[in-house]
């Protein structure tokens, strides 16, 4: 979909601008100019793109404007958060020790579990995902809502797959899956 996008926002700029003389460093670092646009446009506007994006690890897409922002506005928060002259700072900071955090394991959860646990059928099971959704911590699906697409001024309910609950390694490596299967079950 991002390659999609990128093709459609070339072609846009390119439209609306009558005749571009020069695009953005941001757009011709994604063009592959070995190919000629009207053989393959679609390899011409995304073919640097394919070629060199990587796909972090710990997630299963790439979304390039977005991540450009998240990465910009992470580091102004992180900016921000540091201060310790703020509650705020202190709070940041505590989420930066991992001694406590390693030291606490899995104890924080322990409520969780059990409630899961002892969910003795399907009805059972979902009033607690539904406990722990209202948490933040979606179970089967993340639903939320937000404006609807077609219609900005009405809002939209949108449900998503929830997402893993461990890093992807986790899932990958067995030994690191070793260390908290007994959890699962």
């Amino acid at each position: 979909m991002v390659i999609v996008l990128i093709s459609l926002s070339v072609l846009a700029t390119a439209v609306t601008a009558g005749s571009v003389t020069e695009l953005p460093e941001s757009v011709t670092k994604l063009i592959d100019y070995g190919t000629h646009p009207c053989d393959d446009f679609y390899q011409y506007a995304c073919g640097a793109w394919y070629k060199n994006a990587v796909i972090p690890p710990d997630e299963p897409k790439i979304d390039t404007s977005y991540y450009k922002i998240l990465i910009e506005n992470e580091a102004v928060l992180k900016k921000i958060y540091s201060n310790n002259t703020t509650k705020l700072g202190e709070f940041y900071n505590s989420c930066l020790d991992t001694a406590t955090l390693s030291s606490l394991g899995l104890t924080p959860l322990e409520d969780s579990f059990k409630a899961i646990r002892s969910a003795n059928t399907t009805l059972d099971l979902l009033v607690v995902a539904g406990e722990l959704a209202k948490n933040g911590i979606p179970a089967f699906v993340d639903i939320n809502s937000r404006a609807d697409d077609k219609d900005s001024t009405k809002n939209a309910l949108f449900g998503f797959r929830a997402p893993l609950s461990l890093d992807r390694s986790y899932y990958t490596t067995p030994s690191k899956w070793d260390t908290v299967e007994a959890e699962f079950k």
